[in-house]
Protein backbone atom coordinates (compact mmCIF):
# COMPACT_ATOMS: atom_id res chain seq x y z
CA UNK A 1 0.00 0.00 0.00
CA UNK A 2 1.33 3.56 -0.90
CA UNK A 3 1.15 5.75 2.02
CA UNK A 4 -0.02 9.48 1.34
CA UNK A 5 2.08 12.46 2.45
CA UNK A 6 0.76 14.44 5.03
CA UNK A 7 0.51 18.57 4.43
CA UNK A 8 -0.92 21.56 4.93
CA UNK A 9 -4.63 22.15 3.57
CA UNK A 10 -5.27 25.54 2.45
CA UNK A 11 -7.61 26.51 4.92
CA UNK A 12 -4.91 25.22 7.50
CA UNK A 13 -2.11 27.31 6.56
CA UNK A 14 -4.65 30.28 5.73
CA UNK A 15 -5.59 29.76 9.81
CA UNK A 16 -1.70 29.89 10.48
CA UNK A 17 -1.38 33.21 8.72
CA UNK A 18 -4.43 34.69 10.27
CA UNK A 19 -2.69 33.59 13.85
CA UNK A 20 0.57 34.98 13.20
CA UNK A 21 -1.06 38.19 12.07
CA UNK A 22 -2.87 38.75 15.44
CA UNK A 23 0.16 37.90 17.27
CA UNK A 24 2.19 40.40 15.26
CA UNK A 25 -0.75 42.86 15.76
CA UNK A 26 -0.57 42.27 19.11
CA UNK A 27 3.02 42.49 20.05
CA UNK A 28 4.66 44.74 17.91
CA UNK A 29 2.91 47.78 19.57
CA UNK A 30 4.22 46.17 22.99
CA UNK A 31 8.00 45.94 21.25
CA UNK A 32 7.55 49.90 20.43
CA UNK A 33 6.39 50.90 24.03
CA UNK A 34 8.89 48.62 25.21
CA UNK A 35 11.62 49.87 23.25
CA UNK A 36 10.81 53.85 23.92
CA UNK A 37 10.78 53.14 27.56
CA UNK A 38 14.21 52.02 27.13
CA UNK A 39 15.20 55.94 24.95
CA UNK A 40 13.00 57.18 27.90
CA UNK A 41 15.30 55.70 30.82
CA UNK A 42 18.07 56.85 28.48
CA UNK A 43 16.90 60.09 28.26
CA UNK A 44 16.07 60.56 31.89
CA UNK A 45 19.83 59.07 32.85
CA UNK A 46 21.00 62.18 30.76
CA UNK A 47 19.23 64.55 32.28
CA UNK A 48 20.20 63.31 35.74
CA UNK A 49 23.89 64.08 34.82
CA UNK A 50 23.28 66.91 33.31
CA UNK A 51 20.92 67.84 36.80
CA UNK A 52 24.45 67.04 39.09
CA UNK A 53 26.48 69.24 36.61
CA UNK A 54 24.41 71.86 37.19
CA UNK A 55 24.73 71.27 41.06
CA UNK A 56 28.78 70.87 40.68
CA UNK A 57 28.56 74.68 39.22
CA UNK A 58 26.31 76.25 41.79
CA UNK A 59 28.63 74.83 44.74
CA UNK A 60 31.47 76.85 43.05
CA UNK A 61 29.34 79.99 42.34
CA UNK A 62 27.65 80.57 45.89
CA UNK A 63 24.66 78.05 44.73
CA UNK A 64 23.91 80.50 41.83
CA UNK A 65 21.60 78.70 38.96
CA UNK A 66 23.63 79.65 35.88
CA UNK A 67 22.56 81.82 33.26
CA UNK A 68 20.29 81.03 30.54
CA UNK A 69 22.39 82.87 27.61
CA UNK A 70 24.35 85.94 27.77
CA UNK A 71 26.63 87.67 25.52
CA UNK A 72 25.99 87.58 21.78
CA UNK A 73 26.14 91.12 20.64
CA UNK A 74 28.99 93.68 20.18
CA UNK A 75 30.83 90.64 18.51
CA UNK A 76 31.04 89.16 21.90
CA UNK A 77 30.49 85.09 22.08
CA UNK A 78 27.66 83.99 22.82
CA UNK A 79 27.31 81.38 25.27
CA UNK A 80 24.81 79.36 26.37
CA UNK A 81 23.86 77.42 29.98
CA UNK A 82 24.97 74.03 28.45
CA UNK A 83 28.28 75.63 27.87
CA UNK A 84 29.36 76.60 31.32
CA UNK A 85 27.99 73.72 32.74
CA UNK A 86 29.89 71.96 30.21
CA UNK A 87 33.37 71.52 32.54
CA UNK A 88 31.53 69.44 34.97
CA UNK A 89 29.92 66.87 32.38
CA UNK A 90 33.05 67.31 29.33
CA UNK A 91 29.65 65.20 27.17
CA UNK A 92 29.23 67.42 23.68
CA UNK A 93 30.34 68.75 21.33
CA UNK A 94 31.81 72.41 22.05
CA UNK A 95 32.73 74.31 18.96
CA UNK A 96 35.78 76.50 18.45
CA UNK A 97 34.24 79.66 19.50
CA UNK A 98 33.11 78.79 22.96
CA UNK A 99 29.54 78.17 22.43
CA UNK A 100 27.71 74.85 23.08
CA UNK A 101 24.27 74.29 21.47
CA UNK A 102 23.18 71.16 23.29
CA UNK A 103 22.62 68.82 19.96
CA UNK A 104 24.74 65.34 21.55
CA UNK A 105 26.28 63.54 23.79
CA UNK A 106 24.18 64.00 27.32
CA UNK A 107 22.31 67.11 25.80
CA UNK A 108 21.03 64.50 23.13
CA UNK A 109 17.32 62.55 23.41
CA UNK A 110 17.26 59.44 21.46
CA UNK A 111 13.39 59.97 20.78
CA UNK A 112 13.92 63.75 19.40
CA UNK A 113 12.80 63.93 16.04
CA UNK A 114 14.39 67.29 15.00
CA UNK A 115 17.30 68.11 13.37
CA UNK A 116 20.42 68.02 15.62
CA UNK A 117 21.50 72.06 15.88
CA UNK A 118 17.87 72.18 17.86
CA UNK A 119 18.15 72.36 21.79
CA UNK A 120 16.21 69.56 23.42
CA UNK A 121 16.31 70.72 26.53
CA UNK A 122 15.42 74.03 27.97
CA UNK A 123 15.70 75.67 31.36
CA UNK A 124 13.91 77.82 33.61
CA UNK A 125 12.72 81.27 32.03
CA UNK A 126 13.07 82.96 35.53
CA UNK A 127 15.35 80.50 37.63
CA UNK A 128 18.19 80.96 35.02
CA UNK A 129 19.15 84.63 34.32
CA UNK A 130 18.35 85.45 30.45
CA UNK A 131 21.65 88.17 29.63
CA UNK A 132 21.56 87.89 26.12
CA UNK A 133 22.65 91.08 24.12
CA UNK A 134 22.96 92.74 28.04
CA UNK A 135 24.43 95.84 26.48
CA UNK A 136 21.07 96.76 24.70
CA UNK A 137 18.50 94.77 27.57
CA UNK A 138 20.35 95.40 30.53
CA UNK A 139 21.29 92.69 33.08
CA UNK A 140 19.61 90.70 35.24
CA UNK A 141 20.45 89.32 38.24
CA UNK A 142 21.25 85.43 39.01
CA UNK A 143 19.63 83.39 41.05
CA UNK A 144 20.46 81.07 43.98
CA UNK A 145 18.81 78.13 45.11
CA UNK A 146 17.78 80.01 48.48
CA UNK A 147 15.21 82.23 46.91
CA UNK A 148 13.25 79.27 45.81
CA UNK A 149 10.77 78.04 48.19
CA UNK A 150 10.49 74.41 47.04
CA UNK A 151 13.99 73.37 45.26
CA UNK A 152 12.84 69.94 45.08
CA UNK A 153 9.48 70.70 43.45
CA UNK A 154 10.20 73.28 40.72
CA UNK A 155 11.13 72.11 37.40
CA UNK A 156 14.27 74.01 36.21
CA UNK A 157 15.30 71.59 32.77
CA UNK A 158 12.58 69.95 31.07
CA UNK A 159 12.62 68.35 27.57
CA UNK A 160 11.11 70.49 25.09
CA UNK A 161 8.95 70.15 21.75
CA UNK A 162 10.35 70.42 18.05
CA UNK A 163 10.37 73.95 16.39
CA UNK A 164 10.11 74.15 12.76
CA UNK A 165 13.67 75.73 12.58
CA UNK A 166 16.98 73.72 12.77
CA UNK A 167 17.42 75.92 16.33
CA UNK A 168 15.68 75.59 19.56
CA UNK A 169 14.93 78.42 22.46
CA UNK A 170 17.49 77.54 25.69
CA UNK A 171 14.29 78.29 27.91
CA UNK A 172 10.32 76.90 28.83
CA UNK A 173 8.04 79.12 29.36
CA UNK A 174 6.75 80.07 32.79
CA UNK A 175 4.35 82.51 32.70
CA UNK A 176 0.79 81.37 33.89
CA UNK A 177 -1.36 82.10 30.57
CA UNK A 178 1.09 79.53 28.35
CA UNK A 179 0.29 76.14 31.43
CA UNK A 180 -3.27 77.39 32.22
CA UNK A 181 -6.65 78.20 30.72
CA UNK A 182 -7.67 80.72 34.03
CA UNK A 183 -5.65 83.53 35.06
CA UNK A 184 -5.49 84.11 38.85
CA UNK A 185 -4.87 87.24 40.61
CA UNK A 186 -2.73 85.84 43.24
CA UNK A 187 -2.03 82.83 40.96
CA UNK A 188 -4.11 79.53 40.79
CA UNK A 189 -3.18 77.40 43.76
CA UNK A 190 -2.93 73.69 43.12
CA UNK A 191 -5.93 71.65 42.20
CA UNK A 192 -7.11 74.41 39.91
CA UNK A 193 -3.71 74.87 37.77
CA UNK A 194 -3.36 71.58 35.47
CA UNK A 195 -1.47 72.15 32.28
CA UNK A 196 -2.91 73.00 28.88
CA UNK A 197 -2.52 70.33 26.22
CA UNK A 198 0.97 71.02 24.66
CA UNK A 199 2.44 67.84 23.46
CA UNK A 200 3.46 68.79 19.72
CA UNK A 201 6.41 68.12 17.55
CA UNK A 202 7.10 70.88 14.74
CA UNK A 203 3.73 71.01 12.61
CA UNK A 204 1.02 74.69 12.61
CA UNK A 205 1.64 75.12 16.32
CA UNK A 206 5.66 74.11 16.66
CA UNK A 207 7.38 76.52 14.43
CA UNK A 208 10.06 78.33 15.79
CA UNK A 209 7.68 80.91 17.55
CA UNK A 210 7.94 82.52 21.00
CA UNK A 211 6.56 80.19 23.37
CA UNK A 212 5.36 77.81 20.96
CA UNK A 213 5.70 74.17 21.16
CA UNK A 214 9.55 74.64 21.66
CA UNK A 215 9.14 76.20 24.95
CA UNK A 216 6.93 73.57 26.50
CA UNK A 217 7.03 70.15 27.26
CA UNK A 218 6.98 66.93 24.68
CA UNK A 219 5.31 63.68 26.44
CA UNK A 220 7.19 61.36 23.73
CA UNK A 221 8.11 58.84 26.47
CA UNK A 222 5.00 56.88 26.18
CA UNK A 223 3.34 59.28 27.76
CA UNK A 224 5.99 60.98 30.11
CA UNK A 225 8.34 64.12 30.52
CA UNK A 226 11.48 63.90 31.66
CA UNK A 227 12.47 66.74 33.94
CA UNK A 228 15.20 68.05 36.29
CA UNK A 229 14.25 70.13 39.79
CA UNK A 230 16.04 72.70 41.37
CA UNK A 231 18.24 70.36 43.65
CA UNK A 232 18.87 68.30 41.02
CA UNK A 233 16.99 65.03 40.80
CA UNK A 234 15.69 63.94 38.11
CA UNK A 235 11.97 62.52 36.87
CA UNK A 236 9.45 61.36 34.81
CA UNK A 237 6.34 63.43 34.64
CA UNK A 238 2.90 62.12 33.13
CA UNK A 239 1.15 64.37 31.10
CA UNK A 240 -0.86 66.36 33.69
CA UNK A 241 0.52 65.80 36.54
CA UNK A 242 2.52 69.09 36.38
CA UNK A 243 0.97 71.94 38.71
CA UNK A 244 1.89 75.33 37.39
CA UNK A 245 2.21 76.57 41.04
CA UNK A 246 3.81 73.89 42.66
CA UNK A 247 6.19 72.92 40.15
CA UNK A 248 6.81 76.29 37.51
CA UNK A 249 5.86 79.16 39.63
CA UNK A 250 8.69 81.56 41.13
CA UNK A 251 8.52 84.92 42.27
CA UNK A 252 11.99 85.52 41.36
CA UNK A 253 14.06 86.47 38.24
CA UNK A 254 12.17 87.51 34.98
CA UNK A 255 9.11 87.12 37.07
CA UNK A 256 10.12 90.07 39.45
CA UNK A 257 11.16 91.88 36.98
CA UNK A 258 8.37 92.53 35.02
CA UNK A 259 6.17 92.06 38.02
CA UNK A 260 7.96 95.29 39.35
CA UNK A 261 7.22 97.22 35.77
CA UNK A 262 3.04 96.71 36.70
CA UNK A 263 2.19 94.08 33.55
CA UNK A 264 3.26 90.93 34.77
CA UNK A 265 -0.50 89.83 36.47
CA UNK A 266 0.50 89.02 40.01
Amino acid sequence: MVSKKSAFTLIELLVVIAIIAILAAILFPVFAQAREKARGITCLSNQKQIGLGVMMYMQDYDEYYPMSQYGGCDGRIQLIWSAVVYPYIKSGTRYGDGTHWSVDGLFKCPSFPGPEQSCKYGVHLDVFADNWCDSQNGVRAVVSMAELDAPAEKIIIMEKGRTEGPWGWVQFATWEWDWVSWIGNPPVRDGNDIEQTFDCDGGASGDAVWAGCGMHPRYRHTGTANVVFGDGHAKAMSKGSILWYRNIYVPVGRAAEWRSQGWYPY
